[in-house]
Order: structure tokens, then C-alpha cells, then sequence
């Protein structure tokens, strides 16, 4: 009797490790920092990891954003087309997804900005 509950609990013990291993493998995505892109510039699309400078620039009634990103030393013009998160500005961290083409700029399909709330650390109370 205890053997079967035994063997009951190692079946759904491996069943629901399982599945969130095979949750969480799939969703995993991958991003590289500007310094990693320059060293090895890949061939297709590349997910970069960067913080916007201070040198925005808004084109075409706010549609198009040109911008430095920056990380690890190293930085990259992007040129982006399309919606831009409501926290977007400089000193945030963005990940852009596009290529980096022969004119040296990244251009990107896609823009996530990080949340900053989520990444500070709480001030601490006056003594």
C-alpha cells in the first residue's frame, strides 16, 4: 500500500517537474549588450540589451526614434520605427530586436523598455 502511493508521488513529482521545466525553457529569451554585438557582430536578428543617452530624437510626428544605446563601454546608434513604451527616455534600459546594418546602425523591429521601479533599491529612512 505504501509502495503505491510511494510510486504515485515520484509519477507526479516527475510529471509537474516537467512541465515547468518545459514552461520556463520556452519562454527563456536570450539578449546580448552592445559590447557583445560589436565583438562579434551576428548575421539575422540580435536582441540587444543598452541604455539610452541623451541624445533622442524624435522624427516623423514621434513615430521614428533615433538614439545612442550604450552598455558595458560600448555604444550603438539605433533607429527605431513604431510604438515606443510610455517610460521610454534617457537612462533607461531598453532591448531592442532588429539587425545591425552595413551603415553601422542598429536598426530594430522591436523596442521593450526595462521598468526602472523595478530594479531600485527602497531609500533608506533618516536616521
Amino acid at each position: 500500500m505504501i509502495l503505491k502511493w510511494g510510486l504515485l508521488a515520484a509519477v507526479v513529482a516527475v510529471c509537474v517537474g516537467y512541465l515547468v521545466f518545459s514552461a520556463t525553457a520556452s519562454n527563456a529569451q536570450y539578449y546580448r549588450t552592445v559590447a557583445e554585438l560589436k565583438r562579434n557582430p551576428a548575421v539575422g536578428d540580435s536582441r540587444v540589451l543598452g541604455t539610452v543617452q541623451d541624445d533622442v530624437q524624435r522624427l516623423d510626428g514621434g513615430l521614428e526614434v533615433r538614439f545612442t544605446a550604450s552598455q558595458d563601454g560600448a555604444s550603438m546608434p539605433v533607429d527605431y520605427r513604431g510604438p515606443l513604451p510610455d517610460i521610454f527616455k534617457p537612462g533607461i534600459q531598453v532591448v531592442v530586436e532588429g539587425q545591425i546594418q552595413t551603415d553601422g546602425v542598429f536598426h530594430a523591429k522591436t523596442l521593450l523598455a526595462k521598468c526602472p521601479s523595478r530594479f531600485t533599491v527602497a531609500p533608506t529612512p533618516p536616521a
